[in-house]
C-alpha cells in the first residue's frame, strides 16, 4: 500500500525544522523573484546596448522562456532522485547562470545564459512548492506555498528599489545580475541541513532503482484515464498563468519607458510601490485558499488580474497605469494558487512527474509563446501596450475549463484527496 492510501508512517519533522525549511525555501525564492524581475528592468537597456528592437527583444524573451519548458526534465527527476537533491541543484544552477548573464558580450550569449538560468529558476520554485506541500500541516499548506511566492514578490521589491541606483553605475544593467548571485552563501550554509521530505521517503522513492529511460516513459501515467481530468485541469491552469504573467511582467518597463516616456526613477517608483502593495494580494490569497476554497480563489484572482492588466496597458495617465499595475502584481498570487492546486491533485508517487508535465512541458509553453506573440502583435498594432492588453484577457478564455475540471481540495490531507 502506498503512503497516499494510508497514513505516513514516519513522525512529522519537529516544528523548528519546519520553520527553518520554510525560511530557506522562501529566501531562495526571493532571489528567484528578483532574477525574474530584472529582465523586465533591463529590457530597454539591452535593446540599446545590443541594438535590438521590440520585435527582436520579444523573440529573445520568448526563447529564454523556452528554458522554463525544459525545466520539465529536472522537475520530473524529483520523483527519481528526490526533492532535496533536485531543489539544491536548481538553486545552485540559477545562481551561477544569473551571474554569467552579467558578463554577456551580445544578445546571443545573454539569451543562452538566461535560457539555462530560467530552467533552473522554474525547477526551484516548482520543487519548492512540492516540498512545502508534502511537509507542511494541511491547515497551513496553502498559506505556506503562498508565503513562498510572496517572498518571490519581495525579490521584485528589492530589484525595483535598487534599480535607479544600479542602472546609472558604470556596469549599468549588468550589476543587477551580479547582485543576483548573493544567494550563494546561504545555499552553502543550508546544503547539508536540508532533509528529504517524509512523504517522498515513504511513498515516492520507489522509482530510485528504475532506469532514466524507463523513468521518463513512465510519465504516460499522468495521461491515463484516472488522471486525465486532473492533467487537463493542471495544464490549463499553468498555461493561463504563464501566458498572462509573462505578457504583463516582461514588457511593463519597455512599455512605460518607450511608449509613455517614463524616466528610470519613475519606473523604479511605480515598481517599488507596486511590489510593496501587491503583497496584500499574496497575504489575502493564502487565507482565501484555505477558507474560501481553491476554485473561488482562482476565479477571483484570474478575473481581476485580466481586467487590471487591460486597463494598465491601455491607459495614458501615470496614476492610472501605476494603480492598475499594483493590482496586476497583487493578482500574481495566481502562481501560488496554481502551485497549491496542482501539487495537491496528484498522488505523491507521481507528483513531481505530473507537475513537470502540466506546468513545465505544457503550461510553460504559454510563457514561451506569449512574449513572441506580443512582439509580433506590436509590429502589427504599432504598440507594445495594445499587444499586451489583448494577451492579458486570456484568463477569460481558460477560466471555464478550469472551473469544469478542478475539484475542491481545501482542508483535506493529501492522503484523503487520493483515496
Amino acid at each position: 500500500m502506498s503512503a497516499e492510501a494510508g497514513t505516513i508512517a514516519v513522525a512529522p519533522y519537529e516544528k523548528s525544522y519546519l520553520v527553518g525549511l520554510l525560511a530557506f525555501v522562501c529566501f531562495v525564492t526571493l532571489f528567484e523573484g528578483y532574477d525574474l524581475l530584472i529582465i523586465n528592468l533591463a529590457l530597454p537597456y539591452l535593446g540599446t546596448d545590443f541594438g535590438a528592437d521590440s520585435k527582436t527583444l520579444g523573440s529573445a524573451v520568448g526563447l529564454i522562456n523556452v528554458g522554463t519548458i525544459l525545466a520539465f526534465i529536472p522537475v520530473r527527476l524529483a520523483d527519481r532522485f528526490g526533492r532535496r537533491r533536485v531543489f539544491l541543484t536548481a538553486v545552485a544552477g540559477y545562481t551561477v547562470f544569473t551571474l554569467l548573464s552579467a558578463f554577456s558580450i551580445g544578445l546571443y550569449d545573454f539569451v543562452a545564459y538566461q535560457f539555462i538560468a530560467r530552467m533552473f529558476m522554474v525547477t526551484e520554485i516548482g520543487v519548492g512548492a512540492i516540498i512545502l506541500t508534502e511537509e507542511m500541516p494541511a491547515k497551513y499548506r496553502g498559506a505556506a506555498v503562498t508565503l513562498m511566492f510572496a517572498l518571490s514578490l519581495c525579490g521584485g521589491i528589492f530589484g525595483s528599489a535598487i534599480f535607479p541606483y544600479v542602472v546609472d553605475t558604470e556596469l549599468g544593467w549588468r550589476m543587477l545580475y551580479i547582485i543576483g548571485a548573493a544567494v550563494a552563501p546561504v545555499l552553502i550554509f543550508y546544503w547539508s541541513r536540508l532533509r528529504e521530505t517524509r512523504r517522498y521517503r515513504e511513498g515516492g522513492a520507489a522509482e530510485a532503482g528504475v532506469s532514466l529511460i524507463a523513468s521518463f516513459l513512465a510519465m504516460k501515467e499522468v495521461f491515463r484515464a484516472r488522471y486525465r481530468r486532473r492533467t487537463l485541469a493542471g495544464a490549463t491552469i499553468w498555461f493561463t498563468v504563464n501566458a498572462w504573467s509573462s505578457s504583463c511582467m516582461f514588457f511593463f518597463s519597455y512599455y512605460v519607458t518607450n511608449e509613455r516616456g517614463w524616466e528610470p526613477a519613475a519606473v523604479s517608483y511605480a515598481l517599488t510601490l507596486g511590489y510593496s502593495l501587491a503583497i496584500i494580494g499574496y497575504v489575502t490569497a493564502g487565507p482565501m485558499l484555505d477558507f474560501a476554497g481553491r476554485r473561488l480563489t482562482a476565479t477571483v484572482y484570474f478575473s481581476v488580474g485580466a481586467i487590471a492588466a487591460y486597463i494598465c496597458f491601455t491607459a495614458q495617465s501615470v496614476p492610472v497605469i501605476t494603480a492598475a499595475y499594483v493590482v496586476v502584481l497583487g493578482m500574481h498570487a495566481v502562481w501560488p494558487i496554481a502551485a497549491t492546486i496542482t501539487s495537491e491533485i496528484f498522488p505523491t508517487e507521481i507528483r513531481g512527474t505530473a507537475n513537470a508535465v502540466v506546468n513545465n512541458l505544457i503550461g510553460r509553453t504559454g510563457m514561451a509563446l506569449a512574449p513572441a506573440i506580443v512582439g509580433a502583435l506590436s509590429g502589427l498594432l504599432g504598440s507594445v501596450g495594445q499587444a499586451v492588453a489583448l494577451m492579458s484577457l486570456i484568463p477569460f478564455v481558460c477560466l471555464p475549463i478550469i472551473l469544469l475540471t478542478v475539484s475542491e481540495t481545501k482542508g483535506q490531507e493529501l492522503e484523503h484527496i487520493h483515496t
